[in-house]
Formats: structure tokens, sequence, C-alpha cells
């Protein structure tokens, strides 16, 4: 797995207060990367829903994850979501990413996630550019 100083990065740094802290696990078997979530108030859009970037932050960071335990150091570079129906702040929710193909320096993944209840709220395909190093400023 690729490992980089990520302790304040917005999906997943565990220092991060103001971050989501999402924390993954990973089925090498699969290549999923999966865990749960559960929003607090100061991520609501309309009331009582979690903003439609939170969600799409979620399913970025699952499909990142799953680059990461796949050893392709990567940039988001496009991603397709699709909003089937409100996830509510307070509720537990489920997310899953998997590995789809590589082609070249591309990498796509897909993401979902589950309700309590089973059902779909949002789902996402990725493309992620592969580097060899995360660019920084100069």
């Amino acid at each position: 797995m690729i490992e980089f100083e990520d302790k304040t990065c917005f999906g997943c740094g565990a220092e991060n207060e103001h971050g989501l802290q999402l924390k993954l696990k990973y089925d090498e078997d699969t290549k999923t990367a999966y865990g749960d979530f559960t929003a607090h108030q100061k991520l609501e859009g309309p009331p009582n829903i979690i903003h439609a970037g939170v969600i799409a932050a979620l399913l970025d960071e699952t499909m990142i994850t799953v680059n990461k335990y796949l050893d392709f150091m990567t940039l988001t570079g496009e991603i397709t979501i699709r909003y089937l129906q409100p996830a509510y702040i307070h509720e537990n929710l489920y997310i899953r990413g998997w590995y789809v193909k590589k082609n070249k320096k591309i990498i796509e993944n897909r993401a979902e996630i589950e309700n309590e209840m089973g059902k779909i709220v949002a789902r996402a395909k990725g493309k992620y550019l592969e580097v060899d190093e995360i660019p920084q400023p100069e």
C-alpha cells in the first residue's frame, strides 16, 4: 500500500478536526475498500440531509483508497455521481468502492453509498490520474 502523510487530509485525516475522518478497510480478494460513516449536523445541506459535496467527497475518498492499496499514486481526474435519494444527518451509511480497470496512466473505479435500509443513496464512477509523486507548489 502506498503511504504518505495524510494526517490532515479532509477525507481520511485523523488529525483534521473539520474533515470527515473516514476510516476504511480493504479486501484484497475483491479489491474493495469499505467502511461506515455517520454525518453530524455541520455537514448538512438542506435540512437534515447531508450536503451533496460531502457525499461526493466520501465517494472520491473511497475510490482513492482503493488506489492506495493497489499501489497506485493518483490524483482525481473525473468523477460522475448519481444521487439516487437523500442521505440523512445521523444516519448510518455504508460505503464501498472497487477497482475496475487501468488503461496506461488512468485508473477507473466505482463506489456507492447505502443507507441503513440497504438502499443505494449515491453511486459514482471515477477516473484517476497516476502520478510519480504528489505535486507541490513551488
